[in-house]
């Protein structure tokens, strides 16, 4: 059995930890933002993610990304030589991350299926670090899970609007 000594000694360090937990948010400038989950976004949201990703992650040809009604995953390059790519995202694809020993990158690459002998359709993003490249991943990945392409009568109502 714990003496009450103990229990007080237990009871007001406990207080102690409490009293300086509520105050690490005072000192923080700025607004406080709620992290949404990627999970939670919706594909407009997860392509926004996946930009700011992308910007933090490449310094040199950074990649763009736009997504269309028809799932159409456009990726376009800035640099010396630009260009653009177009894949049309469906289920059963899949994203897969990389490491360019020789680069030293982490690569992001667009497959047409899950598994070691699946085929690299187009290389997404490159970063120096894991985390942006885990990142652009999985939100890729969730953007290939909620992609259902316009059907032509909604394609066409919200033409007119």
């Amino acid at each position: 059995m714990k003496t009450v000594e103990a229990r007080a000694r237990g009871a007001t360090a406990l207080l102690m930890l409490l009293l300086a937990l509520a105050g690490c948010g005072g000192g923080y400038r700025g607004e406080v933002r709620e992290l949404t989950s990627p999970f939670e976004m919706d594909n407009a949201q997860r392509l926004a993610a996946l930009n700011a990703v992308a910007a933090r992650a490449e310094r040199t040809k950074r990649p763009r990304f736009a997504l269309d009604e028809a799932c159409g995953l456009r990726v376009s390059r800035r640099g010396a030589a630009p260009r653009e790519q177009r894949h049309a995202l469906r289920p059963g694809m899949f994203v897969g991350v990389s490491f360019d020993k020789e680069a030293q990158l982490f690569e992001v690459h667009l497959l047409d299926r899950a598994g070691p002998d699946a085929q690299r359709l187009g290389l997404l993003l490159r970063s120096s670090a894991w985390m942006p490249a885990s990142q652009a991943d999985l939100l890729v990945q969730l953007l290939i899970r909620d992609c259902r392409p316009a059907r032509a009568d909604e394609v066409g109502a919200a033409a007119r609007r």
